[in-house]
């Protein structure tokens, strides 16, 4: 039988290097799917490449987890809510995982890992519903654990690049981060960042995390660019009539960065130098649009509340990418960064009801000037 013949290339992500091989028959869809949330190196730092290896494989994958699960099984762990992973290792140090349990998308034979160092193998199964998926949310997870070792501190935010200002939108689910990122971006033009997650480096640099843009319907009826966008968006979609038009659901339209940067006229920016901070304050009223500036104090309250560092609500349990900094000593340098960030960063609440025209938004967002440095 012929080898199948295999291509290589080269992905960023932040100041990390990822070099990848996929079958030439994958390969085209796989660039094209990493394309739409990779937006370049940063180059200014260089914290090593990881080798990826992709083989969509019935036989291998059903062999890895064998070995994922063949007694002594090391252990159990649920790197995001409601997925259970086993993890079986070798004398040589390398690392077998399979899926145990998937509340999340129900597919327990969809890929399996095995991992020696920096050298990644994702096998996947022909049963996996978004097979492209799975090796961005690797190179993620080994993007967010080699930073936090380098000393970056992980925040639960939206970002946008103006011309090298860095806007920073903190805040918990259901605050209004993606409408006010809407509505920033469409005042400024200013590049994505990312919408869900930013890393902080030591140098006040935010980094852009790759993840995918969920807008909420009310959104995208009152955005024409968004709306006339959906249609032709490579994930198959619901229709928009048919979401809820329940304030802080999580039923939404699924962008890629670059689609949600593309339909509001810009483009995705790998990092930008922190200089604002925003927190909405977005509510199911009428109630007018208003800024105010934080006192420190409440800055670091809210900054407090929104840093992943060294435990995120979601990507809670590392696996691929071992952290070589204990979770205490995360906690001891994320602490001080808050705290400093807090009291030498421009911090703005900016209260909005939805129920208003997004456009009244847009207009008092320009007022921000007056804070920025």
């Amino acid at each position: 039988m012929t080898a199948q013949p295999y291509d290589s290339w080269t992905s960023h992500l932040g100041d990390l290097t990822f070099e990848l091989n996929a079958p030439a028959s994958w390969s085209a869809q796989q660039r094209r799917y990493l394309a739409d949330y990779l937006p370049g190196p940063l180059g200014d730092q260089n914290f090593g490449a990881f080798r990826l290896i992709v083989q969509p494989d019935d036989a291998r994958c059903e062999e890895v987890a064998r070995d994922a699960n063949r007694p002594p099984v090391a252990r159990h762990l649920e790197p995001v809510p409601g997925v259970v992973l086993t993890e079986t290792r070798t004398p040589t140090g390398a690392r077998s995982y399979a899926v145990a349990a998937d509340a999340l998308e129900h597919q327990t034979r969809a890929y399996a890992v095995r991992v020696h160092g920096r050298s990644i193998e994702l096998y996947l199964h022909s049963t996996a519903r978004r097979p492209h998926a799975h090796p961005l949310r690797l190179m993620r997870e080994a993007m967010l654990r080699t930073y936090e070792d380098h000393g970056g501190v992980v925040f639960h935010s939206a970002g946008v690049d103006i011309d090298g200002h860095g806007v920073m939108i903190v805040g918990p689910r259901s605050a209004g981060k993606t409408t006010l990122l809407t509505c920033l971006i469409r005042a400024t033009r200013g590049a994505l960042l990312s919408n869900d997650r930013l890393i902080l480096d030591h140098q006040r640099r935010l980094v852009a995390v790759p993840l995918p843009v969920p807008v909420a319907r009310g959104t995208v009826e009152a955005v024409p660019e968004l709306a006339d966008a959906v249609p032709g968006l490579s994930r198959p979609q619901r229709p928009v009539d048919t979401l809820p038009t329940t304030f802080g659901t999580t039923e939404k339209v699924e962008f890629s960065a670059r689609e949600y940067a593309a339909a509001l006229g810009t483009s995705l920016a790998p990092g930008s130098w922190l200089r604002t901070i925003i927190v909405p304050r977005l509510t199911d009223t009428a109630e007018p649009a208003t800024i105010r500036t934080l006192p420190p104090a409440e800055a670091r309250r809210v900054l407090s509340a929104s840093c992943f560092t060294p435990r995120d609500e979601f990507w809670r349990q590392p696996w691929l990418v071992p952290r070589a900094t204990p979770d205490a000593a995360l906690q001891r340098h994320a602490e001080p960064v808050v705290s400093n960030v807090a009291d030498t960063v421009p911090c703005v609440e900016v209260r909005f009801g939805i129920r208003d025209p997004l456009g009244q938004l847009e207009r008092v967002l320009p007022t921000l000037e007056r804070v920025l440095p």
